[in-house]
């Protein structure tokens, strides 16, 4: 599929100013893995789902952006670790025993089970999904179909997109605002496997560019009223400074 079908030109050259500005297509291409030391996590969603009881962070996130895998290193503890991958999460051991499965993982958040405390699995899913899509944004923007255009009279200005039912994450409907030089500036979307309520309002900031690419530090996610942030605070995770591997 040709990226960007149905766009107005409008939309397709903020999209593009975004992807040069957060390092270009080429370089994204080029990036096989990114490695994220995880510094902190806090916020409501984090106590209300167990932590630290029933799931623990990782030490190192490991993102393979092109293969829909997240790997979770020392998870849940320093001896094991844990893979998102396209769907499925296992837990294994570093010799590579798995030790807990789950195909098609989100399956199991269906009805009341959205209720839950996550397991280390649970977690592992959520995030999994959530930080793969986070760090193909924005270079895969085009592959959604374009709902609407939000602007120009608006500040920042964005798009309103429509996943499609292959891309794993929060929901198909989403929408992504862009700073005056074109970085993600806030991603407002609902987390299904959360429920219908759980309308977030997420704000990309420390962005470092060590690497070339930008990549967001500090994610922080507040609750939504409609399209207007609160000042609830759902989530706030802090990330080390990435390394990038390329070809």
């Amino acid at each position: 599929m040709e990226p960007f079908q149905g766009w107005t030109p409008e939309a397709v050259s903020m999209v593009e100013r975004s992807i040069a500005a957060h390092g270009g297509q080429q370089l994204w291409q080029s990036t096989t893995s990114i490695r994220l030391p995880v510094e902190s996590g806090s916020g409501w969603l984090l106590a209300l789902k167990g932590y630290p009881r029933t799931f623990p962070l990782p030490r190192e996130i490991q993102i393979f952006p092109h293969q829909c895998i997240t790997v979770f290193h020392g998870y849940p503890n320093e001896e094991q670790r844990g893979y998102f991958a396209g769907g499925d999460v296992r837990i294994e051991t570093a010799a590579e025993s798995v030790l807990l499965e789950s195909r098609n993982h989100r399956r199991t958040f269906e009805g009341f089970a959205k209720l839950r405390n996550w397991s280390p699995l649970d977690a592992l899913y959520f995030f999994g999904y959530a930080l793969w899509h986070y760090h193909v944004l924005p270079f895969t923007l085009g592959m959604a179909r374009l709902h609407g255009v939000l602007g120009p009279r608006r500040v920042p200005a964005g798009v309103d997109v429509v996943f499609p039912e292959t891309i794993h994450t929060h929901c198909r409907r989403q929408r992504f605002f862009f700073g005056a030089d074109g970085r993600i500036v806030r991603h407002d979307y609902t987390a299904d496997v959360i429920g219908p309520m759980a309308r977030g309002a997420h704000f990309w900031e420390d962005y470092d560019q060590s690497g070339g690419l930008l990549i967001a530090r500090r994610r922080r996610v507040v609750a939504r009223f409609g399209p207007y942030p609160t000042s609830l605070e759902v989530l706030r995770v802090r990330m080390g400074k990435p390394v990038f591997n390329r070809l």
